[in-house]
């Protein structure tokens, strides 16, 4: 990640309108990039097998406890990957239809480094 001042989109409105995944992808080495690379291995892990979220939620210490709204354990240590992890599958996903695809795509061709 760049050290510059991130111009991109804000949080709030990739996770509104579900374009996180294509802003990940299209930001990546540039100043705006969404990730670091700690965080770019955590969700190319859950891109490659989303079936794992709650076993990738875990192994980061990010798994909620019960009656938590999804997220807030990741949302509580920074993470804006766990949050996306821990909302997929929920009214509050961030994924549009494909995008896991398209990043599990992304990362299987050498993006994300």
């Amino acid at each position: 990640m760049s050290s510059e001042t991130y111009t991109g989109p804000s949080v709030a409105h990739m996770l509104e309108t579900r374009t996180f995944a294509p802003t990940v992808i299209s930001n990546h080495n540039t100043s705006n990039a969404i990730f670091d690379d700690t965080q770019l291995a955590i969700l190319r892990e859950f891109s490659a097998d989303p079936s794992k979220k709650d076993e990738i939620l875990s192994q980061h210490d990010m798994t909620d406890a019960p009656g938590d709204r999804p997220g807030q354990k990741a949302a509580e240590k920074g993470s804006l990957t766990g949050v996306v992890i821990a909302r997929y599958g929920t009214s509050e996903t961030a994924f549009q239809d494909g995008d896991i695809e398209k990043l599990n795509e992304w990362f299987e061709s050498g993006g994300g480094k």
